[in-house]
């Protein structure tokens, strides 16, 4: 309860802008922009992260935050004709706290994303960055906000910055990579649950013994209860109940497979069954 109140009072803050703008020094966990190049060309793409340090105990969220939280957030602020990208998550881990079952990161994260550099930049050294807002949770959840902005010159040639250029490589390792199509991944819906099936021969060498489903969207899962694994014939299984808060059965089942505690898959799988409207939840009856 304690936790979830001071969930609540951070989301509170974090919408209605009343968390300082200003740079400031964030407890138990610090953020920090990481740019590949010092030097960029017209035209070009230039690979960014935001990387989040956490204290030890201390966690922040993945895009989908699950029973609470909420994401970080950025707000980017960039010269005219700059654009970025989307973030790219990294597979999170599954959290288990007194508010439930949160799925996000603890130590250190990068989410990745790319700024787009006009044909026509301005000329000399430009300035990227942007308002970041995020939460760090423990047994309570403090709003966090930073700041964060880099310099890249421009010039008829790219000059890399080599320790961030690794630090970035290092974290596209750990996004998720796409399903192989042959794998066939479908979903049948019944009254309590989702049964997620696919073909598991060309996702994995080794015999799937663990699987794990993480939602794109809220509300869609039990995000607590067990997931059942059965393999049959070359086909895996895997039994997701339904969350008390779903209004209507999705068409697909989109977000990260987990095969085995290390091959995480990007995974969409239409969902096959009746797809009825459910009556409608009281919103204060979840804790968010």
């Amino acid at each position: 309860m304690v936790r979830w109140l001071a969930s609540c009072v951070g989301l509170l803050l974090l919408a209605s802008g009343c968390v300082r703008k200003a740079p400031q020094q964030p407890a138990h966990s610090r953020a920090s922009l990481v740019v590949e190049h010092t030097a960029a060309a017209p035209g070009s793409k230039v690979n960014v992260g935001i990387q989040l340090v956490t204290d030890s105990g201390w966690h922040i969220y993945w895009q989908n935050p699950g029973d609470s939280g909420e994401p970080p957030r950025m707000q980017w602020q960039l010269p005219e004709g700059v654009t970025a990208g989307e973030l790219e998550w990294p597979t999170p881990t599954r959290l288990t706290t007194t508010a439930g079952t949160d799925f996000g990161y603890q130590g250190t994260t990068v989410l990745l994303s790319t700024l787009q550099i006009p044909v026509a930049p301005p000329s000399g050294t430009i300035r990227v960055g942007g308002e970041l807002r995020w939460l760090v949770c423990h047994d309570i959840c403090l709003p966090q906000s930073a700041h964060l902005e880099a310099a890249i010159r421009m010039a008829s040639a790219a000059s890399v910055d080599e320790p961030a250029s690794q630090l970035l490589q290092s974290a596209a390792q750990r996004l998720p990579r796409p399903l192989p199509a042959r794998c066939r991944p479908e979903a049948a819906e019944s009254r309590e649950s989702f049964r997620l099936t696919l073909a598991t021969g060309p996702a994995t060498s080794e015999p799937i013994a663990r699987a794990e489903f993480f939602p794109e969207e809220e509300a869609q899962i039990d995000n607590g209860a067990p997931q059942e694994l059965t393999n049959h014939g070359g086909t895996m299984s895997l039994t997701l109940k339904k969350s008390e808060y779903l209004q209507q059965d999705p068409k697909h089942l989109k977000g990260i497979l987990v095969l085995n505690g290390s091959d995480a898959y990007l995974l969409d799988a239409p969902v096959h069954g009746p797809a009825a409207q459910r009556p409608a939840t009281q919103e204060g009856n979840r804790q968010r």
